[in-house]
């Protein structure tokens, strides 16, 4: 019976996924190479010999995918093939780009010796974002193996996604708490004169990350329950406006978008929330009303903050005229702009660039990396990747069967939009298209929270996938 059992399992077996780990592990192995060759900067452990040196510490994290695309085999055989390979694509340019941005930060504890007697241990940002990714793995692998429904339905009757459907207002109330929180326990560890972070001791956690997942979770079961309402209304003119008890919800999602701009001074935060409420609020009524409405109340708030906020009217000056003070708050953009124009159609080439003259550039202007390095040409197959992972996402959502559409099918493509907003946000930024924000590029730039709570929710896409399809 066991035998027969695993060649059952063997006929599930996720071929086309499984080859995309193995392409993107070899990709990541000659990029490692390219970046050693270009620096001759980069030191490795003498123990560890052969492609696994040239890959440290990148080699767990991308194990960890092809882990993963096995347990799936056995686990959840009909979830999408093709979701985690585009993430480990991500995830490994995010990996090889910090370590070629700090090649002498290479290891987990990097040491020098001196007459035989170790010092100077320190920590590098390279190995950081190699634990956060496979942290963020191990989290994925969390949503997709543990038997949440068995457990759940033990204790309180509910499924994962009826629980999560069930005390929609006690996530929310969470999350509104923890972001409160900040102004009491919060720290600024940039400098930035915003405290937006809990500090832990080993490491640094942003609420902010955490409160879009939980956010898309409130909207995909409000919107879920009160669809028909909503989206009926009654008739103002040539408008559809909701009922009025339902337009709390809505109201309140604007008031959080100028609340975290006024308080928090987090323009990134704030654009993405309301920029994903719009979308999710479009795809559960269809009323185009809506969501000019929205759109015209947040641009008044805005304009209203533009007039009051000083780091609002920072913000935009920079993005109008950055060469006005480009030896001060115009220097990142300007530098950016510079380093981009630098990688022409193919790029310098890895490791050949000098991204760091641009500040932050591990964090919010990542993507200038690979425009100087990899060129126009490199830039468009990162969008492209993009693209495709937020197609899948949308067709997940697109292809959930009768007996599941509502929550879970609002929920996948809530999901998805998170990672379309945010892209389109901190791209957009970096070409100079809208002021620059202070958010992360998804999976590809630095920083734990923002890993581990991207990888969260790709593991929840997923988990949709393999338990909603036909």
């Amino acid at each position: 019976m066991r035998l027969k059992n695993l060649f059952a399992h063997l006929r599930q077996f996720r071929g086309t996924e499984f080859q995309l780990l193995l392409t993107v592990l070899l990709f990541f192995a000659a990029g490692y190479l390219l970046v050693t060759t270009a620096t001759q900067q980069r030191e490795f452990v003498a123990t560890v010999p052969g492609i696994l040196s040239i890959l440290w510490p990148s080699a767990l994290p991308l194990l960890l995918f092809i882990g993963v695309s096995l347990g799936l085999s056995f686990n959840s055989p009909r979830a999408d093939q093709v979701v985690l390979p585009l993430v480990a694509l991500l995830a490994g340019l995010s990996l090889m780009l910090t370590a070629r941005l700090e090649p002498s930060l290479n290891l987990l504890f990097q040491c020098s010796a001196a007459d035989g007697v170790v010092v100077n241990c320190y920590e590098g940002i390279a190995s950081k974002q190699s634990l956060w990714v496979s942290l963020g793995v191990v989290g994925l692998a969390a949503m997709l193996f543990l038997p949440w429904d068995r457990l759940l339905i033990r204790w309180l009757r509910l499924s994962l996604f009826d629980f999560l459907d069930h005390y929609r207002y006690v996530w929310l109330g969470v999350g509104l708490l923890l972001v409160v929180a900040t102004f009491i326990f919060g720290v600024d560890p940039n400098g930035s004169g915003v405290n937006l972070w809990f500090n832990f001791g080993v490491f640094l956690f942003q609420p902010s990350e955490l409160l879009k997942i939980i956010l898309v979770i409130f909207m995909a079961s409000y919107l879920n329950e009160h669809r028909e309402v909503v989206a009926a209304g009654y008739r103002l003119g040539p408008l559809t406006l909701p009922p009025l008890p339902h337009l709390v919800p809505i109201a309140a999602m604007w008031g959080i978008a100028m609340g975290i701009i006024v308080f928090q001074r987090d323009l990134g935060a704030a654009l993405l929330l309301f920029g994903v409420f719009l979308a999710m609020l479009y795809a559960a009524t269809g009323q185009g009303w809506y969501v000019l409405a929205a759109l015209g109340a947040f641009a008044a708030g805005a304009y209203g903050l533009f007039q009051l906020v000083a780091v609002v009217k920072l913000r935009v000056a920079v993005w109008l005229d950055p060469w006005a003070t480009a030896q001060g708050t115009g220097y990142q953009i300007v530098q950016a702009i510079y380093a981009l124009s630098a990688g022409g159609i193919f790029g310098k080439g890895l490791g050949m660039g000098v991204p760091a003259i641009v500040p932050a550039i591990h964090t919010d202007f990542i993507f200038t990396v690979v425009g100087e390095e990899l060129g126009l040409a490199g830039t468009l197959a990162v969008m492209i990747a993009y693209v495709l992972l937020i197609f899948r996402g949308y067709a997940i959502a697109q292809r959930i069967p009768g007996r599941f559409r509502g929550f879970e099918q609002l929920l996948a493509f809530g999901l998805t939009t998170i990672i379309a907003v945010q892209t389109l946000i901190i791209i957009g930024g970096n070409l100079r298209l809208i002021p620059l924000t202070g958010i992360t590029l998804p999976f590809v730039s630095y920083g734990g929270s923002s890993i581990l709570i991207n990888f969260i929710l790709v593991g929840l896409l997923m988990r949709i996938s393999a338990t909603t399809q036909r």
